[in-house]
């Protein structure tokens, strides 16, 4: 029988294989460096192409030239250069750690260099277009990679949509643990029908506003006081007082633009109080007024609105960021405030600001009063999670990624079907897919995004699965969606939403 080894033998034999192995990690961690940087600066190069409709074959060359032409090729002059020297000097690094310090040093000035030159694009690019190369591919592996591609492009991008300090805090949100999830959309289909139906609480309601609003008596129009008291006596149904409420505010009120440049500016100091009091008397405000001022009526009304701010995406361009009119740079989203009201236990959205058209001789919109929550999150996304009002509220990478629709599709019983992205790559054609249970009309037209030249009309079939088809040339394009009833109801087409298409 052997004697036992002693312990301190034994201790020094696991020191070695600690030793040796934690060298091994550290040589390996060193060693795949040198594949991982060039793969960061391709990865980021081609999301950047794809997001800027640039092409991919550039993205490649620049791929292999950052590994392995330009690190392989000076490490060779280098040796070139030393074999030509009478006395080289003692190298210290072996040739495969010179080149993976070459590598490093290669990418790492790329990398800086792009980031600079593209620091208003690079992360959202990731965000929005990190997973390019999974495009026609949507099996259980393709769904693990895009999310774990997509969820890395969102923490780097991590940067809020807009100024949070433009619409100051939200009120407190209610627990999520009170929450009740909105009905699943879209709702179940009535056979025959040709009118989608309504939610639980009515959505959507009719336009009109009652006349007990739109013939409100002066005196009672005086205070915010008097008229939370008229409209708490002329309408016992919370509901219906709710919607008197929400169409005073949009038509008392006039949108001030003036106010919203100085907003973009960030010319805070010029900016008007958006307080309820001075809106109700000035007669005009921006979305804080609004929101503000529904807050104050529901107080005076015994109706419990709260005041939410977050971000907006707005298909219709109601506001523009700044002066460019692209969807790309709707897409990045801006400040805005909205309501949320408390019926019956119960919570709903509304926006006051996006139901008062522009124009003061158009008719007040409902199409923001008690949105079901997932249609409101189209283009509305809370600072706070909580007032999403679902279950799993998404997140700031999905709210940029989701197609950029309106709520208004859900007048119509309309479901995107496809894409569901609101940016697309295509090579010349564009196909846009509806679940469309009630006949509604469909109409398309692209144009280039950014504005100028003419609209390409689009081709349109109807039935069940609606589609729209769009024949395009090389560039950007914005796809813009109408809808109409099948009945004609409405009489006129409203926009439902648009996409972004690069077209190769």
């Amino acid at each position: 029988m052997a004697p036992p080894t002693p312990p301190a033998k034994k201790a020094a034999g696991v020191a070695r294989i600690l030793k040796i192995a934690v060298f091994a990690a550290l040589r390996g961690a060193w060693l795949s460096t040198m594949v991982l940087t060039p793969l960061v600066g391709f990865w980021l190069a081609s999301s950047v192409a794809a997001y800027s409709n640039a092409s991919q074959w550039l993205s490649l060359l620049l791929g292999l030239a950052l590994f392995p032409l330009v690190p392989v090729g000076w490490e060779l002059v280098s040796v070139w250069r030393r074999s030509r020297q009478q006395a080289p000097g003692k190298q210290y690094l072996t040739r495969v750690d010179r080149l993976v310090l070459r590598t490093l040093i290669v990418n790492g000035l790329f990398l800086a260099v792009m980031l600079y030159a593209s620091r208003t694009t690079a992360f959202r690019a990731l965000s929005q277009r990190g997973d390019w190369m999974l495009d026609g591919h949507d099996g259980p592996i393709a769904s693990t990679v895009r999310g774990f591609l997509l969820g890395i492009g969102d923490k780097l991008d991590g940067k809020k949509l807009a100024d949070p300090d433009a619409q100051g805090e939200s009120d407190a949100a209610p627990d999520p643990s009170t929450i009740r999830e909105d009905n699943p959309l879209p709702l179940p289909v009535k056979p025959g029908g040709t009118e989608p139906p309504k939610t639980p609480i009515g959505w959507p309601l009719d336009d009109a506003p009652d006349a007990k609003v739109t013939a409100m008596p002066e005196h009672a129009k005086a205070s915010i006081a008097s008229v939370g008291a008229y409209l708490k006596k002329q309408f016992p149904d919370k509901k219906l007082r709710v919607k008197a409420i929400h169409d005073f505010v949009a038509m008392r009120l006039v949108y001030d633009k003036d106010t919203l440049e100085k907003i973009m500016r960030r010319d805070y100091l010029n900016v008007p109080s958006q307080e309820a009091e001075p809106v109700f008397a000035a007669k005009t405000g921006v979305c804080a007024g609004y929101a503000k001022l529904m807050t104050a009526i529901g107080a005076a009304a015994n109706v419990e609105i709260k005041y939410v701010t977050g971000y907006i995406r707005d298909a219709s361009r109601r506001i523009a960021a700044g002066s460019d009119e692209s969807i790309k740079a709707a897409l990045q989203g801006q400040s805005h405030a909205w309501n949320a009201v408390l019926l019956d236990g119960e919570w709903f959205l509304l926006d006051a600001t996006w139901d008062d058209p522009i124009g003061s001789d158009k008719p007040v919109h409902s199409t923001y009063l008690f949105t079901p929550p997932r249609l409101f999150a189209y283009d509305h996304l809370p600072e706070d999670p909580a007032w999403q009002l679902v279950m799993k509220p998404i997140s700031e990478g999905d709210f940029v990624r989701l197609p950029m629709m309106s709520p208004a599709i859900g007048r119509f019983g309309l479901s995107l079907e496809s894409p569901n992205r609101s940016q697309v790559s295509v090579s010349g054609e564009v196909t846009i897919t509806f679940d469309n249970p009630y006949g509604a009309h469909l109409l398309a037209e692209a144009h280039r995004d950014g504005g100028g030249g003419t609209a390409i009309e689009c081709t349109e079939t109807s039935g069940k699965k609606a589609t729209v088809t769009c024949a395009l040339p090389t560039g950007e394009f914005e796809v813009r969606m109408f809808a109409a009833p099948a009945d004609g109801k409405y009489g006129r087409y409203a926009q439902i939403g648009s996409i972004l298409v690069n077209s190769r």
